[in-house]
């Protein structure tokens, strides 16, 4: 069952770079090249991006926060009893046990309250209001949702319960009576608070309670929970989220938390240096299990024990309850993909699966994968305890779901999210026109848009060059993520000096491009390919830590057949270009007419904009080639 869209199509190669541009300073040329690329200016901004300065007073950025770190304080001061409210998925946990932790330690009798995925959805509802109010507790503070929970609002109000949201979804076109407000959307034009997630605003309010009664936010767990929960959201690495994150990172092995040293321990990366991609793979996957298809209050019990008997058992629960949320979640995707093909097939742009017996808890997960297989939007959808139908959204690049959704509201129950992935509640009878809608919407949108699979190389690399000092520089220009992804490294004519097939159809090859040879790893390949071919690749350059053993490797994206003449485009013109004697370039059009990079003879005939025009497109060809990064 495979689909043409399975494939990357093409590879969009970067544009040639004025030498000029680049700086005499320590950062190794080829990642000056990809930070250009990505619009840094080398000679003014680089120190900046390399050590971010220190961010400016959040109270000025955020209105509302000196009111609620007051109150916060005052009910540390007074032992009283507060409310956490978050939510089931890794930066609701994060966001939980991180302010549960430090106003325990200030004094204050905290209960953690997140709803349950199946009975009760997303978010602060009536009963968690209902059930505070019975605990006679008067301070609610929500963390990672609150904003769209108009009706447990009104209730907290009219109970007389002081309430403070923090929360990073988008603020409804309605007006809302609380306590106080933490919002990314009330910051102040190009704020450095802007991005933050659920845990980021978490992290901002613990930060200033910290400085109000000087104590020392060290003395918690409160960075590494940051790192976890802004990660696991996917929240974009700019501004706070970035700082932060790059300050955070490198003390997540040396926490004291029982909880967090157990499962790094368990997933065999406590002697390493944490980078975001062991949190986006392996540490949030365990984190969102547990709220996905258990009750997440075992994670946020794991979080907060200081007993060591007790960690133990509950990393076990954890990484069996991670076991069965992936065996579960391969059998959904397996049959969401025989509907995905017959919805493909009928030329839907917007693929929506349902089956009432899909567990809701990796609904979102399968549709990532459908997602990525197709590049499509795709929501699934299974029945809820609730008689409803509850769907997980998440799209292409090309289309803002959160909007298309909006308008869908009169079909929905409820509705909420991001551009790229959202949330709602429906009833059966309305899925076929929401069906209907969405394939409407999207055939709107993508009316002019090509919905190949295509990725984005930043710059050709020899494989001379990719050493232990190049890593080490690639790390001082992250951490990666969204709005800042890894570099994605590519070179031309590698031999494939020896190969061999791991399970799961995964190939683990030795290549050689001329320069130099290395290690590299092609997860889910679909090539054919074998020993001695000559291949293009695209690549991440990593570090392997199979058995402690560190080794730098490739992890290749994508992988090409090596042709001596490439297929090159340029202002909607096509063009074929080629190495003569491995040092010429000679580039030939559609109408057969050439030059070559000697262009005193091969431009002769030309007038002067023909000649600038014969300059400007050697360098897009010497990129093509590899003779240039």
């Amino acid at each position: 069952m495979k689909t043409d869209n399975y494939q990357i199509k093409k590879w969009i190669l970067p544009k040639p770079i004025v030498e000029d541009n680049l700086n005499n300073n320590n950062l190794n040329t080829i990642l000056q090249k990809v930070l250009i690329r990505r619009g840094i200016n080398i000679k003014n901004e680089l120190q900046e991006y390399l050590a971010p300065s220190e961010l400016p007073n959040a109270e000025a950025h955020f209105s509302e926060l000196c009111k609620a770190t007051k109150r916060i304080i005052k009910a540390c001061e007074r032992n009283e009893q507060v409310a956490i409210c978050g939510d089931y998925d890794a930066d609701g946990i994060t966001s939980t046990v991180l302010l549960v932790e430090l106003l325990t330690k200030l004094g204050a009798r905290v209960k953690p309250y997140i709803p349950s995925r199946q009975d009760e959805g997303y978010g602060l509802n009536l009963n968690i209001i209902k059930e505070i109010n019975n605990q006679q507790i008067k301070l609610i503070i929500t963390v990672d949702n609150g904003i769209s929970a108009f009706e447990a609002i009104k209730k907290a109000n009219e109970l007389c319960i002081d309430l403070i949201i923090t929360d990073h979804h988008k603020i409804p076109n309605k007006k809302l009576e609380f306590f106080s407000l933490i919002h990314p959307e009330r910051t102040p034009t190009n704020s450095p608070y802007k991005y933050l997630a659920g845990v980021g605003i978490a992290y901002l309010l613990a930060i200033n309670i910290c400085k109000k009664i000087n104590y020392d936010i060290n003395n918690t767990t409160a960075d590494v929970f940051f790192c976890i929960g802004t990660v696991a959201d996917m929240a974009p690495l700019k501004g706070a989220n970035r700082k932060w994150l790059k300050e955070c990172l490198p003390k997540i092995n040396r926490t004291t938390n029982l909880g967090i040293k157990s499962i790094l321990k368990k997933l065999s990366i406590d002697n390493i240096d944490i980078s975001s991609e062991d949190i986006g793979y392996k540490i949030a996957p365990l984190i969102n299990a547990v709220g996905r298809i258990g009750d997440p209050k075992l994670i946020i019990r794991l979080f907060t024990t200081q007993s060591n008997e007790t960690v133990d058992k509950l990393s076990i629960e954890c990484f069996a309850m991670n076991k069965e949320r992936k065996r579960i979640t391969s059998l959904i995707e397996q049959e969401a993909l025989e509907i995905a093909v017959s919805e493909y097939s009928s030329n839907r742009k917007f693929l929506v699966l349902t089956n009432r017996d899909w567990h809701h808890g990796v609904i979102g997960i399968v549709a990532a994968r459908i997602v990525d297989k197709f590049n499509l939007p795709t929501a699934i959808l299974s029945a809820a305890n609730d008689g409803y139908f509850r769907g997980s959204v998440r799209s292409n690049s090309s289309l803002k779901v959160n909007h298309a959704l909006d308008e869908c509201d009169d079909l929905l129950i409820a509705h909420g999210g991001h551009s790229a992935a959202a949330g709602f509640s429906i009833k059966e009878e309305n899925i076929n026109k929401l069906k209907e809608r969405l394939n409407f919407i999207a055939h709107r949108e993508f009316k002019n848009i090509n919905l190949s699979k295509s990725i984005n190389p930043d710059v050709h690399i020899s494989l001379k060059d990719i050493n232990s000092d190049l890593f080490k520089q690639l790390k001082l220009i992250g951490p990666f993520g969204i709005m800042n992804p890894a570099p994605i490294f590519w070179t031309r004519k590698c031999r494939i000096v020896d190969i061999y097939k791991l399970k799961g159809n995964h190939l683990k090859m030795t290549i050689d491009d001329g320069t130099s040879s290395i290690e590299a790893i092609k997860w889910n390949n679909y090539i054919n390919i074998k020993k001695n071919d000559f291949i293009d690749i695209a690549f991440y350059v990593e570090f392997n830590s199979w058995k402690k053993i560190k080794t730098l490797q490739l992890n290749i994206i994508d992988i090409k057949h090596y042709k001596e003449i490439i297929d090159l485009q340029l202002h909607n013109q096509q063009y074929k270009c080629q190495l003569i004697d491995d040092k010429n370039i000679l580039i030939t059009n559609a109408k057969g007419q050439c030059i070559t990079s000697n262009l005193s003879r091969s431009t002769q005939n030309l007038n002067s904009k023909q000649k600038v025009f014969a300059k400007k497109i050697l360098t897009f060809a010497e990129i093509a080639l590899g003779k240039a990064a």
